[in-house]
């Protein structure tokens, strides 16, 4: 990961800690059913969309600035946690995961980024970040200690991500 996206990342958490909901007319919905997870959405902007569905214990972040972002998280299981952070205009993110001890963390910067995260099993990890315009990205992951770390910058990159097995590793850096 390179010191950019580390930069970006901490950045994301602080502003997650710090974060308000700002506009009345964003959605934020949470829906879990009651066993330790833990949800956090932070919205400072217009026309944000954001929802959580947690069953299980798990832990999911989202933190939405700019115009017209849309994020939605799912996870089922035990100890998964899941990030999406969003800066600029009309960013879509979704992540799945299903299992235990799954992590996943998109995180993205500019307009028009899409991104599409699914992890089934356990102790897998996807870290995705789109710093630009209009990149793409989907990845999926299925068994047990898969990791992806995917980072695009620049514009209109597209990646897709299939891992089906154990200990399968894949690093992509994507500039236009």
């Amino acid at each position: 990961m390179t010191g950019q996206a580390i930069a970006h990342l901490v950045l994301a958490g602080l502003l997650l800690i710090l974060g308000t909901q700002a506009n009345a007319t964003d959605l934020s919905f949470f829906d879990e059913i009651p066993a330790g997870n833990s949800a956090d959405i932070a919205q400072d902007g217009a026309d944000l969309n954001a929802s959580i569905t947690q069953q299980g214990k798990n832990t999911g972040t989202l933190q939405q600035e700019g115009l017209s972002h849309t994020a939605s998280l799912q996870q089922k299981g035990y100890a998964n946690q899941a990030d999406i952070i969003q800066h600029g205009t009309a960013q879509q993110a979704d992540i799945t995961q299903l299992g235990w001890e799954n992590l996943a963390v998109a995180s993205q910067y500019g307009t028009g980024n899409n991104a599409s995260l699914f992890q089934e099993g356990s102790h897998n990890t996807i870290t995705l970040d789109q710093n630009g315009d209009y990149n793409r990205a989907i990845i999926a992951q299925y068994g047990v200690g898969n990791n992806a770390d995917v980072a695009q910058y620049g514009n209109a990159n597209a990646v897709s991500v299939t891992q089906i097995g154990a200990g399968l590793h894949v690093s992509i850096q994507q500039w236009d």
